[in-house]
């Protein structure tokens, strides 16, 4: 076998026990009852921690994590080492067993020895240090010893039993820093001394210690797998089995922050002990029938747990896979299980949650699970222990999401451990008798623009009179998704058309503080400016251009070159010019260009975005506003509904559009154009306009989510229906599905996605290619997203310059990735820049405050965020200039606080 595949294999066995990753290589099914003892592993404190570390958001979710796996990581091997297994891991706790086999030492004897190493690890770093202070992290253990069943369930796996039940109810006894044990294995211990306390036999101390066992006996790691390859794939989902496949190692970086639904699932009443081959049977038709009921509603079955009086599954819905009705769906899931005719013998009862979750890595290369991580998974256990038996009891967040589907009983506000606050808590009655709602799961825009008939006869109107020098400024505004950047498309087709010169600029959702950021593009293009070319060529190409407006705007570059980070030396004219004159010349050398254009042809200049516009940028577009009354030129300034900005609303040569929801036969009439059809099933219809309410983008996501899907298909040339269109989900807001799709992206082109969303809407080629590291998959990958209609491209002489087809799902993409991973993307990032277009800096200045500050390296983000600060104070960008340097003040308190810390170490 290749080192590669090796890889894999074993990054996949981590997942599993090692006992039923054996049974796998030896080609066997493993379904037994076999003696053990097991060992109950409870960090405390973490639930403290976490509370504090609430107050970083995300941040502090993941620094959560991070400790817990700097705690596992010895656990992990300390159990392995004594020949232990690890069954499952629990939030912060874990549940392992010892079997009885021909070893150096009895189980008891391993299964001591581990508890108390890791009782002495955890009192040595029992003071963690945080973000946010000093925590103090204890365990207690647990250990009991009796028959274990273990079945393999051909694609998950179950550990049950009385004694894993006793286990469980025993650690409720336990105190921070304690060990308590059954008498039987206290009977087998001689060497080791035990107290009774309160009927409870706790560890004391150990006589004589054990030799650590042999070398041989650990069978760990890679070694497993040399000679035989077992088939693991089954109990791997497909998701996780792709991430290991392309890249098989975890680390802290690893992970998302995802909104879910989690159910915790209770079960009892299977005879695991009494009658093992009816427990067997029971068992397996059990988790068929969950396995698939949550395939049904696109959840995942987390684990399958313990709990003192029971089993659990843990269910989660919005991880892997999202849709924004993940509430509806972990509540019909559980309904459905509760009410099943073949499931009425088990004590069955569930508690249901919802909120934000890390889901992440935990464990170590030798055995993890992927888990979800957050106080919503917790509140979920909480609610599913103090259900009574058959009843679905819910928080307040999943009542208000499933109200309408679902009639409930309130139950009062109660107490949770954990929660500083009563939780209101609602019990499940009946399903209300309504429609049933939708499953769901993908073709380029509409040709023809639907429901703009009147806007688009405006526009044709205001070129006209642009082109007969009656100088218009058109405001295109609406929600994200109304149609503002397809409207914009038609005003250049028809400018085009009548001859106008287009320039475009584009303003970015972090670009507040980068002065005249729009303007930059603008200027680039005037200039004839590729992002290829070396800083001589576009000094020469700047001059030039310059001159050949007026020959006297020589004295004037070092103004112009400042603008868009080209450095010229200064002249007799600019040396001593204070910043606000020095602002001045460049909002009247920037007309001056733009009415040098309009001499030769009508000039349309495009402002995408503006509600982003850093404040030089806004005020210039006030300045040249003023003045373009006699000049043929279309100013188009496209914006969403936010505080309007503009000083010149009232001039008799503006127009605004407004853009609004289209209406239901407007919305059908877009879904034909897309497919090229003229008659829709009546189920389809309904769909369209009860979630997409009348949002243009939202209509073309769901299209195509819906031949991604296989709903639609294409058969002879023609779109065709398929299946039962009332069994389709469909989410209900444009977020939810942009989501819902990148879920469904293959892993790479998606994790493309994610380092494009880093760099922000629009992306040179040059810079993604200098952050990620494989080019030749990231060709690949840009032309795949072109071709699933999520970016675009312009092309350059030599680069191309990408953008997202809508902000949104650049917003969405960086919203998924882990804080960890973000910091190294934009510390890469920044790096990137310095390095290799150190003779551009001065033109990414801003970007290199940015992306160092959010990259965590506060020595460079205070660097460069003072330089931008003079740089923005020199051309009189006073706002832009507070914001650089406040950014620097706090880069500078944060390099204090480190300094403090390591002070204090």
């Amino acid at each position: 076998m290749i080192k590669t595949e090796l890889r894999v294999i074993s990054s996949m066995a981590s997942f599993l026990p090692q006992k039923l990753v054996v049974s796998k290589i030896k080609k066997e099914r493993l379904s037994e009852i076999f003696n053990a003892v097991l060992l109950f592993a409870d960090i405390s404190g973490f639930t403290a921690m976490s509370e504090k570390l609430a107050q970083l958001g995300k941040e502090g979710a993941e620094e959560v994590n991070k400790i817990i796996n700097h705690f596992f990581d010895p656990l992990i091997k300390i159990i392995y080492k004594w020949n232990g297994d690890i069954y499952r891991f629990g939030g912060d706790a874990f549940l392992a067993f010892f079997p009885e086999k021909d070893t150096q030492y009895p189980a008891s004897k391993r299964a001591i020895t581990s508890a108390h190493e890791i009782l002495k690890f955890v009192k040595a770093h029992s003071k963690t240090e945080t973000k946010l202070g000093t925590f103090k992290i204890k365990v207690h253990i647990g250990l009991t010893k009796g028959n274990v069943y273990f079945q393999d369930l051909h694609n998950n796996f179950f550990l049950g039993g009385k004694s894993v039940n006793y286990l469980m109810a025993m650690i409720d006894s336990t105190g921070p820093g304690e060990i308590v044990v059954r008498r039987k294995i206290k009977n087998e211990l001689n060497d080791v001394v035990f107290e009774k306390k309160n009927g409870v036999w706790k560890y004391a101390r150990m006589i004589k210690k054990l030799q650590e066992p042999k070398s041989e006996d650990t069978k760990l790691s890679e070694g497993l797998f040399k000679h035989k390859t077992p088939e693991l794939s089954p109990y791997i989902p497909d998701w996780l089995a792709k991430r290991i496949e392309l890249k098989p190692y975890f680390d802290h970086k690893d992970g998302e922050h995802r909104k879910i639904a989690v159910v915790f699932l209770h079960f009892a009443g299977i005879p695991y002990d009494k009658n093992p081959q009816g427990a067997e049977k029971t068992m397996n038709e059990f988790y068929e029938i969950v396995r698939t009921t949550i395939e049904k509603y696109d959840g995942w079955i987390n684990a399958l747990d313990i709990y003192k009086d029971s089993e659990r599954v843990l269910a989660v819905f919005g991880f892997p896979f999202a849709y924004e009705d993940d509430e509806k769906r972990a509540v019909l899931f559980t309904y459905e299980i509760m009410n099943h005719p073949k499931l009425k013998k088990l004590d069955l009862r569930a508690g249901i949650n919802s909120g934000s979750v890390f889901a992440a890595p935990v464990g170590n290369e030798l055995r993890r699970e992927y888990a979800t991580l957050g106080d919503a998974v917790n509140l979920a256990a909480r609610l599913g222990a103090k259900a009574e038996n058959r009843t679905i009891v819910v928080s307040e967040s999943l009542f208000n999401k499933t109200f309408a589907l679902f009639d409930y009983e309130f139950l009062g506000e109660k107490e949770f451990k954990g929660k500083k606050k009563k939780i209101q808590t609602y019990k499940l009655v009946r399903k209300k008798e309504v429609e049933k709602r939708a499953l769901s799961r993908w073709i380029s825009e509409s040709e023809k623009i639907v429901g703009r008939e009147k806007e688009i006869s405006d526009i044709k109107k205001t070129v006209e009179l642009c082109t007969r020098r009656k100088g218009q400024i058109l405001s295109i505004s609406g929600e994200p998704g109304m149609g503002k950047s397809r409207l914009v498309q038609e005003l250049i087709r028809l400018s085009e058309k009548a001859g106008y010169q287009i320039l475009k600029g584009n303003c970015i959702s972090y670009g507040s503080a980068f002065s005249y950021h729009p303007w930059i593009d603008i200027l680039n293009e005037f200039f004839n400016i590729l992002p290829e070319d070396s800083i001589k060529v576009r000094a020469d190409k700047i001059k030039n251009k310059s001159v050949s407006v007026n020959k006297k705007l020589l004295e004037w570059l070092p103004v112009i070159g400042e603008v868009v980070g080209v450095s010229f030396p200064e002249t007799s004219l600019t040396r001593y010019l204070d910043a606000k004159l020095r602002k001045q010349r460049v909002f009247d050398i920037i007309f001056d260009f733009v009415k040098y254009v309009a001499q030769k042809k009508p000039v349309c200049i495009i402002m995408e975005d503006l509600h982003w516009a850093d404040t030089a940028s806004m005020e210039l577009v006030n300045y040249i506003g003023r003045y373009i009354e006699d000049l043929p030129f279309l100013f188009t300034l496209v914006y969403r509904p936010l505080k309007r900005k503009e000083e010149f609303a009232e001039k008799t040569w503006t127009k605004e559009i407004v853009l609004k929801e289209l209406s239901g036969e407007a919305s059908l009439e877009l879904v034909g154009n897309l497919l090229s059809i003229r008659e829709i099933p009546d189920a389809l219809k309904k769909i369209i306009i009860s979630k997409s309410q009348g949002n243009p983008f939202n209509i073309e996501e769901l299209v195509k989510s819906l031949i991604e899907q296989g709903y639609i298909v294409e058969e002879k040339g023609m779109w065709q229906f398929k299946g039962d269109l009332t069994k389709l989900q469909l989410p209900d807001t444009v977020e939810a599905v942009i989501l819902s799709r990148i879920d469904r992206l293959e892993l790479q082109d998606r994790d493309v996605l994610q380092v494009a969303s880093i760099l922000g809407r629009e992306f040179d080629e040059f810079l993604i290619k200098g952050i990620y590291p494989d080019q030749k998959l990231l060709k690949k990958s840009l032309a795949n997203l072109e071709r699933l209609d999520l970016i675009k491209h312009e092309k350059g002489a030599e680069q191309h310059r990408y953008f997202f087809k809508h902000i949104l799902t650049q917003e969405v993409a960086y919203g998924t990735i882990s804080f960890a991973r973000k910091q190294e993307l934009h510390r890469q990032t920044g790096v990137f820049i310095e390095t290799e277009l150190k003779e551009r800096k001065d033109e990414f200045i801003g970007l290199l405050s940015y992306h160092f500050y959010l990259g965590g390296d506060y020595d460079k983000s205070l660097l460069y965020s003072v330089e931008a600060g003079e740089k923005a104070k020199r051309v009189y960008a006073n706002e832009e200039a507070i914001e650089f340097f406040t950014r620097a003040i706090d880069s500078y308190e944060k390099l204090e606080g480190k300094i403090t810390n390591r002070g204090r170490k």
